[in-house]
């Protein structure tokens, strides 16, 4: 899990969002001993959402905190590649 702060626009208002992300991890069909591993989602955890210095995280529906967590995703694994 890396710490992030990164920049998204949502709506058309610049949020500045701080908080963790966590890569993909790839499925593993079948290790030597016969197990395997499922994988999982990109993820990214919120901490602070701010404009202009004020946290608005409490003030944001589920929708746009959605919305923000699948901007910063999107952002970071287009950076990876």
């Amino acid at each position: 899990m890396k710490e992030i702060e990164t920049e998204v626009n949502v709506y058309d208002v610049r949020l500045d969002v701080h908080g963790y992300y966590s890569p993909a991890e790839a499925m593993v069909m079948y290790y030597p001993d016969g197990s395997g591993y499922p994988g999982c989602s990109a993820e990214f955890d919120i901490e602070t959402v701010t404009v202009e210095g004020v946290n608005i995280y409490e003030l944001l529906s589920e929708h746009v905190k959605q919305i923000i967590i699948e901007e910063v995703i999107d952002k970071q694994i287009n950076q990876e590649e």
